[in-house]
C-alpha cells in the first residue's frame, strides 16, 4: 500500500450520449421542472473534482437553476445519492439500462 492512503485504479470513467438524451426527458430531481442541464455527481470521494468528471451512471436530471445552486450550495451535495438512485431506478423501470444476469 502506498504511504499516505489507498492506491486507487484509474479506470475509464462510463459516457453515454443516449443516457445524457434520455436524462434531459426527465423532470428535475429538485423542483420537477424540465431538467435541461443534467448534473454529474459532486463533491463526493474521488469520483469528481479536480478537473474530474464522474461517470454517466452518476448524472441526474436537473433545470439549470437547480444545477446552479448545486455546484455553489455544498448543502446539496448528501442528496445526490438519493438523486442519482432514483434516476437509476427509473433508467432500469425504463429499459434505458439492461441489466443481465452472468451465469
Amino acid at each position: 500500500m502506498p504511504q499516505g492512503g489507498l492506491l486507487i485504479p484509474k479506470t475509464k470513467p462510463f459516457r453515454s450520449q443516449a443516457y445524457k438524451d434520455w436524462i434531459r426527458t426527465q423532470p428535475c430531481v429538485i423542483c420537477a421542472a424540465p431538467a435541461d442541464d443534467p448534473h454529474h455527481l459532486k463533491g463526493v470521494g474521488h469520483l469528481s473534482g479536480a478537473g474530474l468528471t464522474a461517470p454517466d451512471t452518476y448524472l441526474m436530471p436537473m433545470c439549470r437553476g437547480c444545477h446552479a445552486a448545486v455546484h455553489t450550495a455544498p448543502e446539496y451535495w448528501p442528496y445526490q445519492w438519493e438523486w442519482v438512485a432514483r434516476t437509476l431506478s427509473k433508467a432500469i423501470a425504463d429499459g434505458v439500462f439492461v441489466l443481465s444476469r452472468r451465469g
